[in-house]
């Protein structure tokens, strides 16, 4: 909506009036025609507003799709990564305990110690040797692994020589003899 303004000529018999009054009209009419482009501003903005706000939540949900199906892909791809690291280091675990395995076999083997399974093998070979010697004597052993643990710790170790009763007796010798020494450089 244009408004044109519109000046009324004055008699120039009044000219300080005149000047007075025309601005002050000249402000009026320009403070109504900004109020009335505010209105007209405010109705195109009520009437716009609405498509432009469904325009703009349609441009927002296709954005959405958009960053959905780029944030699932990401996830997908560090979720592959991460298996791949994942699988690569349970193989080089693997691979470092069977190394460590393999090196604490080989020095039990050269210390003459045995392994589980041998021991467990040759338990077997006496549960079958006991249950022969039961059926030839007739004396039955129940349980040959606790018969078998019991002959072990009865079994006596063998006693060794008093390594620290002679070291001690050197010791001894030998503070003596510098006593005695002493009190004859003495007298």
């Amino acid at each position: 909506m244009a408004v044109k303004k519109t000046l009324k000529k004055k008699s120039p018999a009044k000219k300080s009036t005149v000047k007075k009054d025309g601005v002050a009209e000249n402000i009026m009419g320009s403070a109504n025609e900004i109020w009335l482009a505010g209105l007209g501003a405010f109705a195109k903005a009520q009437q716009e507003g609405v498509k432009i706000f469904n325009k703009l939540v349609d441009e927002g949900k296709g954005v959405e799709k958009i960053i959905k199906k780029s944030s699932q892909s990401a996830s997908k791809e560090v979720k592959s990564q991460v298996n791949k690291v994942t699988s690569k280091a349970t193989k080089s675990w693997d691979k470092l305990e069977n190394i460590f395995e393999s090196r604490v076999e080989k020095a039990l083997d050269k210390l003459d110690i045995p392994t589980s399974s041998e021991i467990s093998a040759l338990l077997d070979k006496v549960e079958s040797l006991a249950s022969e010697v039961s059926k030839l004597t007739g004396n039955y052993v129940k349980d040959v692994k606790t018969a078998t643990k019991k002959a072990v710790k009865k079994a006596p170790a063998k006693k060794k020589a008093p390594v620290v009763k002679k070291a001690t007796k050197k010791v001894a010798k030998k503070t003596t003899t510098k006593k005695v020494a002493k009190k004859v450089t003495k007298k």
